[in-house]
């Protein structure tokens, strides 16, 4: 039954309570990032959604050279259940190489080595909480996760209306501040998740 085009073996999946929601594709020092990015592509053209399509539910991928490591969320699966079922979208996905985004630490320092990532990334709740908090469905039902930048000051936000909230300090300077975004930097996406918390 619907078996894949090509064979295919994969790097590093993570599984969250059973199921792969994390997909890693390595490549050795000195082969450009863009070739894990391509591979993926391909895996996603060929092999992802055959069988019993275990690798749809594949919310977010991480490539790495070991010197740069990138992620970005899985948009691709709302276009592939559509194709399955005949639906084509035509529109094109946000899953190109140009929305993959180096991963921070809370001032925004790029944590680019593979060594650092992982020991940030999947460090104890990090993982959860960017795949239960941080990743969203636009209008268009695409999956998104948001950039270190935005879960700073996500959580910076929550972090100051719980203590407004607990020392009794709203209306007050204490229990006030900002978050300054330039445009296109995600605003929106900030604050859907800071409400939704």
């Amino acid at each position: 039954e619907n078996a894949a085009a090509h064979t295919n073996r994969y790097d590093v999946t993570i599984l969250v309570n059973g199921l792969p929601l994390v997909h890693v594709e390595l490549k050795r020092r000195g082969v450009a990032i863009r070739e894990a990015f391509n591979q993926i592509d391909r895996y996603q053209r060929e092999s992802f959604w055959a069988g019993s399509g275990l690798y749809e539910y594949v919310q977010i991928f991480i490539i790495s050279n070991g010197t740069h490591t990138k992620y970005y969320s899985n948009t691709t699966r709302f276009s592939a259940v559509k194709e399955r079922t005949g639906k084509r979208r035509t529109q094109k996905t946000s899953n190109s190489f140009e929305v993959t985004s180096y991963w921070a630490d809370a001032k925004n320092r790029v944590i680019a080595d593979l060594v650092d990532f992982t020991k940030t990334f999947f460090a104890r709740h990090t993982l959860l909480n960017i795949l239960t908090r941080y990743c969203v469905f636009t209008s268009e039902d695409l999956l998104l996760v948001m950039r270190p930048y935005q879960i700073a000051a996500t959580e910076r936000i929550l972090n100051k209306i719980e203590i407004a909230t607990n020392y009794r300090k709203y209306g007050s300077v204490e229990g006030g501040g900002y978050i300054w975004h330039t445009t296109g930097s995600g605003k929106t996406l900030t604050s859907d998740r800071k409400s939704g918390s």
